[in-house]
This record gives structure tokens, C-alpha cells and sequence, in this order.
């Protein structure tokens, strides 16, 4: 089992990640992209909230804000990459971490 750090370290040098790093100034230094990003978490906080609620035309009024909003963001090739990055990223950090839960139960529970 790796370490803590050996993990970061491991991260820390994907490609994707590099990658991020490089993108994310031109992110948080934009003030409109800024703002945008924002209102696409918020929004995306509201949409959660009404889908567990089950408020479904209220969530359909949220989904398509979200929408126009991440299709702006989206005009920008770099932002596009960004967001698609991330995801990769995510997606690579959820399977460890279900690996992890997966190997601890397994010490647990034999």
C-alpha cells in the first residue's frame, strides 16, 4: 500500500494535473470566467437540493440554467479542456478512493 505522500506525489505528476495547474490562472484571474464558474456551483447546489426534494420542475428550471452556463463557459477551448480535465482527475480520485474503502473492508471483515 502506498503512503500518503507517495499518493500526492503521484498526482501531483499526472499529466492532466499539470495540466490543470497550468489552465486554472486563467481561470481565477479572469473576473468574468470567475463569476461564471460561481454561478455553475451554485446553480448546481440548487439543482441538487431540488432533485432530493423531488421539486422536478423547479430541479428542470436549474438543469437549464446550468446548461446555457456551462455552454458559455464552454465557447472558451481552454475552459472546455479545464472542466474536462477535472473530470478525468475526478474520476481517477473516486476509483482510489473506493479501492481504499474496498481494501479496508476487506481488513475489517475478512
Amino acid at each position: 500500500m502506498k503512503t500518503k505522500d507517495e499518493i500526492i506525489a503521484y498526482f501531483n505528476n499526472l499529466e492532466e494535473v499539470k495540466r490543470i495547474k497550468e489552465l486554472e490562472p486563467y481561470i481565477k484571474n479572469n473576473p468574468e470566467i470567475s463569476a461564471k464558474f460561481k454561478e455553475l456551483k451554485s446553480i448546481q447546489k440548487k439543482m441538487v437540493a431540488a432533485k432530493e426534494f423531488d421539486q422536478i420542475n423547479q430541479y428542470s428550471v436549474y438543469k437549464k440554467q446550468y446548461d446555457d452556463i456551462k455552454n458559455e463557459l464552454f465557447d472558451l477551448p481552454f475552459v472546455e479542456e479545464y472542466l474536462e480535465l477535472v473530470d478525468y482527475v475526478n474520476n481517477i480520485l473516486k476509483n482510489l478512493a473506493e479501492g481504499i474503502n474496498y481494501l479496508i473492508d476487506k481488513e475489517i471483515n475478512g
